[in-house]
């Protein structure tokens, strides 16, 4: 049976519970894995991607144990990792999981075959390949560099040059395996470090884990090998990416006294806290108190240009927010959403559409003039990002939203249709 939610107009109100940081969740734990010793990491939303990486942190030889909220680690002994040899590191369909873990154990020398579900298998890979090529180092793809891929060879310290415009997530690889190698390297970026907020998340969360790495101002980070990942507790903080979805319905659909947005954090290094930037500049109202964000109901209105290449996940639902603003909001430097679990510039176009908004794609961005929204039947496009927008647009349109394919939120926020209701 196909899952479908149906989504009704109406308010929101109270106080709105939202995950644990995915990408610091992610980091955390393979730091944990790859520390000596115990690591506690606290408040842990268990998500599709994030079980993707508990399972490789598994796969490595960590001892992982779960206390609800709670991720107990014993890191893994890398005498004994050292002589494995690992058939099958399932990624699933989490992007971060596999392009983190792939240098991790190339720079650890093990051998390892990775597989993955979905879109995974087509997501560029190639920044690796390029690099592996340079070193001369064994690995095999399937053609045109798809998954499955297998990593023989040993990754050797030196200086590494890559493109800043593909995706941080290879600079987070990097800089989490680099440090493993016995000789000090180099990882210098080439052009503009496109999502730099994720990169800085990296760095936080790898001097927690007692690794140093030093930035010069030239994009170059001289990373001294041979260092010892220490083990640490470790809380996560809510996501601001996840946030901007109720963030976005407090401003469309609150009731008068707005929606409290808890345990998110003013001073978060999150990147994707940009949102409250974009709703700041067509007239939103927020205020931040001891428990979190308050968001207000507000007339929205005003034409924007907001440039997203340092915050590409907030794209689906800033077109929401678009829609309901008079004005005009044009979205640029989003280019790199044709390459996520679906192509997101596509698929928020012709779902909002279908809605009744007024989108039009571009090759990098979109075009969207504010609008009442109809109602009507969307796709999820078995993206997750696509059915929590289309659920938030949903608020204020003038008939009920049904949407193909919601089961696609267990990728990043298994609770998101409890969540919703709860604030209803």
């Amino acid at each position: 049976m196909e899952d479908v939610v149906s989504i009704v107009p109406g308010k929101v109100k109270g106080k709105a519970s939202i995950p644990a940081s995915k990408s610091l969740c992610h980091r955390a734990i393979l730091a944990a894995a790859l520390a000596k010793g115990k690591s506690t990491i606290q408040h842990v939303s268990l998500s599709e991607d994030i079980e993707a990486t508990l399972g490789v942190a598994a796969c490595l030889g960590a001892h992982i144990e779960r206390r609800g909220e709670s991720i107990c680690i014993e890191g893994i002994d890398r005498a004994l990792l050292n002589k494995t040899v690992i058939e099958h590191v399932d990624c699933h369909e989490s992007g971060s999981t596999l392009r983190f873990v792939v240098p991790i154990l190339a720079a650890l020398g093990v051998p390892a075959h990775y597989i993955g579900h979905g879109k995974l298998g087509q997501r560029p890979m190639q920044v690796y390949y390029d690099l592996f090529d340079q070193q001369k180092l064994p690995y095999k793809t399937e053609e045109n560099g798809m998954l499955p891929l297998t990593v023989t060879g040993k990754l050797q310290a030196g200086r590494f040059c890559i493109d800043g415009g593909i995706s941080s997530q290879f600079v987070t690889g990097l800089l989490m395996a680099l440090p493993l190698l016995e000789g000090d390297s180099e990882l210098c970026i080439e052009g503009q470090l496109e999502s730099r907020p994720y990169v800085d998340l990296t760095l936080h969360i790898l001097k927690q884990f007692g690794i140093e790495i030093q930035e010069n101002p030239n994009q170059c980070f001289q990373i001294k090998g041979g260092q010892q990942y220490q083990a640490t507790d470790y809380e996560i903080e809510a996501d601001a990416s996840q946030a901007a979805f109720f963030i976005c319905a407090a401003a469309i659909a609150a009731e008068p006294e707005g929606l409290l947005i808890e345990n998110l954090r003013a001073d978060t290094v999150q990147g994707d806290l940009a949102f409250l930037e974009a709703l700041q500049a067509i007239g939103g109202e927020y205020r931040w108190e001891k428990e979190g964000l308050r968001v207000y109901p507000a007339k929205l209105k005003g034409d924007l240009c907001f440039n997203v290449s340092q915050c590409p996940d907030i794209v689906p639902i800033l077109a929401v927010l678009g829609s309901y603003a008079e004005g005009t909001m044009h979205i640029v430097g989003a280019a790199r959403l044709r390459i996520k679990e679906s192509d997101r510039l596509a698929a928020i176009t012709r779902e909002l559409n279908r809605l009744g908004a007024c989108v039009k794609e571009e090759e990098e961005g979109l075009w969207i003039q504010g609008r009442q929204l109809q109602g009507g039947q969307v796709e999820s496009w078995n993206d997750h990002r696509i059915a929590m927008s289309a659920a938030i647009a949903a608020l204020g349109c003038q008939a009920a939203v049904q949407i193909h394919g919601a089961d696609s939120v267990r990728k990043s926020w298994p609770t998101f249709w409890k969540d919703l209701e709860t604030i209803r």
